[in-house]
């Protein structure tokens, strides 16, 4: 699958704060539309304690549902979906100068054809795998890829030692989101 797409604007909605005792620290929170789905798509910048954010999206339409990140709406235009949301990586560079970002591609479930995806090197993982290589290069970040977790971590290299950073991020996501596989 080629990238070579150009995507659609962010809009800025807010940064929403975490009340809870976690890692997790606030929320940064985008919008953008898809013509070609008819779609509004929110994208959720989560900042963490290690300096790290994860970064997801959903169709608003999905927005109640407990599965939103897992659902797949069969409409196309992936590409710039998917370049969309990697787009917000230089704006919170810009703002967050040692950030590093972590994705995770969740397992797909889907009612019509009654298919759950397991957890190990899911669909969107390797999507989302594909995408970052071609369009994020190894100056700025070391990639490291989770295939277990179906999961990708940039790791900024501003950031000091990426082997000690990745170990403070991995233990940090594995404290803060101890129920990670049973989404």
């Amino acid at each position: 699958m080629r990238f070579d797409v150009p995507g659609y604007p962010l809009n800025f909605i807010q940064k929403e704060p975490c009340k809870d005792s976690s890692a997790h620290q606030f929320t940064y929170i985008y919008k953008f539309r898809s013509p070609v789905t008819g779609y509004n798509y929110i994208l959720r910048a989560d900042y963490h304690k290690e300096d790290v954010f994860g970064i997801k999206f959903y169709a608003q339409h999905h927005k109640h549902s407990d599965l939103k990140y897992s659902k797949i709406t069969n409409r196309g235009d992936v590409q710039n979906i998917l370049v969309s949301c990697l787009s917000v990586v230089p704006i919170l560079l810009a703002q967050h100068s040692t950030a590093s970002f972590g994705f995770i591609g969740s397992r797909t479930v889907d009612k019509a054809s009654q298919r759950v995806e397991g957890h190990q090197n899911t669909q969107r993982y390797r999507i989302y795998k594909e995408l970052i290589k071609e369009k994020i290069g190894e100056i700025t970040f070391e990639h490291v890829d989770y295939k277990q977790l179906s999961g990708y971590l940039l790791l900024n290299r501003a950031a000091g030692n990426p082997k000690i950073k990745e170990s403070a991020i991995v233990d940090m996501f594995t404290e803060t989101y101890n129920n990670l596989l049973n989404v």
